[in-house]
Order: C-alpha cells, then sequence, then structure tokens
C-alpha cells in the first residue's frame, strides 16, 4: 500500500501544531507591574527582574499583538513604548495625566486621560482622535469579546459601544480603579477605598470576590484563568484563584500600581506550525510497499 504523501505531511503538521499549541498553553506567562520608580517582570513563580527604570509611575500598561509594551506616564503626560529588551520611545505625549490603556481587535490603542477627562484613540503612528469626552476622572479601560469598551469612571463603570456612545453599567462604587474581564466573559474591577474586588456578569450583577485589600489598584488575568492584583497600599501583588481564594504572588514593592500579563499569541504558534510544514516538504521520502 501506497502512502499519499499529502496525507502524511498533513498529519504531522497536525501532531506539530498541537504540540506547539500545548508548548504555549504551558509557557509560563510573564507579569509586569508598575511601581515606584518604573516595571519590574516576574515570571510565573514570583522571581523579580528590572525591565525598565526612570523617575515615572506608569498607570496603565498593554501589550500589542507584535509583543511590544505601551505605558501611559502620568507625570510625563506621555506614552512610552518599549521593545523586548526595555528600549523605550516615546509614543504619544502632551496629555493631561494619562491612564489606562486598551487595544482594540483592530490595534487601536485607547488611553483615558483622568485631567480631561476624555478616552483619546491612536493608531500604530502614534497620530491621536477623541473617542470620548465628559468623563469625571476615567482611569482603567477594558474591551469585552464583542468589542464594547469599559471605563471606570468616578463611582461608575461606563460601557462605549464603536462610535462612542456610552452607556452606565455599573454605579454604586467608591472608587473603582482596575479593569478586567475573564475568559468567560464576567469584568472585574477593584474598588480601591472599599478595598474589594467586584465581579460582574453581562447585565451587570455584581458579586464580591475579594475584600481585605489595601488599595487595590490594577488587575490582570493570566492564560491559566488566575487573576493578579496591584495591592498599592501593602506593596504587594495578590495572586486570585476563580473562586476569589488569594495568595501573595509579590512583596516588598514600592506603590504597585499597573499590571499587565504577557501571554503568548496562538497566531504566533500557528506561524511556528507553519514553518514546521514547509520544512516538512524539504525531507526526502521513499514509497512504502
Amino acid at each position: 500500500m501506497k502512502t499519499n504523501n499529502n496525507q502524511l505531511r498533513t498529519a504531522l503538521f497536525a501532531v506539530t501544531l498541537l504540540v506547539l499549541l500545548a508548548s504555549g498553553l504551558a509557557h509560563a506567562d510573564n507579569i509586569y507591574v508598575s511601581s515606584s520608580p518604573g516595571i519590574d517582570k516576574f515570571d510565573s513563580s514570583g522571581n523579580k527582574t528590572t525591565f525598565a527604570t526612570g523617575d515615572y509611575h506608569p498607570l496603565g500598561l498593554a501589550f500589542d499583538s507584535s509583543g511590544y509594551l505601551y505605558t501611559a506616564t502620568w507625570n510625563w503626560g506621555t506614552i512610552e513604548k518599549f521593545d523586548s529588551s526595555g528600549n523605550r520611545t516615546t509614543f504619544a505625549s502632551s496629555m493631561n495625566v494619562p491612564g489606562g490603556l486598551a487595544f482594540d481587535r483592530s490595534g487601536y490603542l485607547y488611553t483615558a486621560v483622568q485631567g480631561w477627562g476624555t478616552i483619546e484613540k491612536f493608531d500604530s503612528s502614534g497620530n491621536g482622535t477623541r473617542f470620548a469626552s465628559g468623563l469625571s476622572s476615567p482611569m482603567s479601560l477594558a474591551f469585552d469579546n464583542s468589542g464594547y469598551l469599559y471605563a471606570a469612571d468616578g463611582t461608575r463603570i461606563y460601557k462605549f459601544d464603536s462610535s462612542g456612545n456610552r452607556t452606565i453599567f455599573a454605579s454604586g462604587l467608591s472608587r473603582p480603579v482596575g479593569l478586567a474581564f475573564d475568559s468567560s466573559g464576567y469584568l472585574y474591577t477593584s474598588d480601591y477605598y472599599l478595598g474589594k474586588i467586584f465581579k460582574y456578569d453581562s447585565s451587570g450583577n455584581r458579586f464580591i470576590f475579594a475584600t481585605g485589600l489595601n488599595f487595590p489598584e490594577g488587575l490582570a488575568f493570566d492564560s491559566s484563568g488566575f487573576l493578579y492584583v496591584t495591592n498599592n497600599g501593602a506593596g504587594t501583588v495578590v495572586k486570585y484563584d476563580l473562586s476569589g481564594n488569594g495568595t501573595i504572588f509579590a512583596s516588598g514593592l514600592s506603590s504597585p500600581g499597573g499590571i499587565t500579563t504577557q501571554i503568548p499569541e496562538p497566531a504566533t504558534l500557528l506561524l511556528l506550525g507553519l514553518g514546521a510544514l514547509w520544512n516538512l516538504k524539504k525531507i526526502p521520502r521513499t514509497k512504502v510497499p
């Protein structure tokens, strides 16, 4: 019986891609935390290295699809862009206390500008347009799976459509700061003054997820579904499972604020798999009798 080379390549490709995907999913995420005076990088075990230093304290952190890290530096009024080695360039400037950052599915970067009460939108070249205005003091931003943008502002969380039209998603908060969605579509927010983490379903129904924090700020999920919270007043990062059980992930930090995780991109793993398939074509084959 003869083996069809196309079938063989397809089977080998499928196996290779599955291995690569499994490897990527098992890959330890990197956690980036802003503190005074810079950005610390942690592996999944909590081991810390210094990623960047300088006389600034970024409030917002976000990765683009190419692996560049963007930070909103409130006292400089800028958005800084870092490569994987920590080399920095200024992406946008002349803002009045920029805070939260979030990328949409098209690669546009949004930032909440507290001093202006606005949300600004930037293309990949750093050209900015105003997305929304009339806010009180917007902090963090987060997109849901449907492309709606959520903004923590004052005592409320607003929901914006793609045209910048807003509705009130949640109210009655003390000072929501961090925002993050889990893989099931629940929205989490840190209430700075109450020391709590609240969890919301898509209808805006609220549940208490965690309590007893000391001025919590940034929120970020890793690829395994753990939630990381910067506990500003205690100088720690707390790690929570989905049941709200928390452990200290990192301590001894100076005013930790913004946080983000760097998760392997499925698109990158797919390209690796395609490369493996291309190499398979070059392997000499013999017919099986």
